[in-house]
């Protein structure tokens, strides 16, 4: 309700506004983030918003550990859980 109020006041004060939402619980799960990046540098237009994105992705890890073993690999799609 509180996002409405604010749409509904700058559509009434008469300002552009933008909203940004990201479901990260399964909408990236296959999606290849070079992709992601370069819709968004060649759409979007605002640096922060690619550049915050492009941090989100960077050094993601996901890590497998047993009693015997232990495996990481760098992720460069998806997401692991709980991130």
């Amino acid at each position: 309700m509180v996002v409405k109020d604010i749409v509904q006041d700058s559509l009434a004060a008469g300002d552009v506004i933008a909203l940004v939402s990201l479901d990260v619980q399964g909408a990236f799960d296959a999606a290849w983030w070079p992709v992601i990046l370069k819709e968004m540098r060649d759409c979007v237009g605002h640096q922060n918003l690619h550049t915050l994105t492009k941090n989100y992705f960077t050094e993601r890890t996901v890590v497998l550990a047993t009693n015997s073993i232990r495996m990481q690999k760098e992720l460069n799609r998806g997401l692991p859980q709980g991130s």
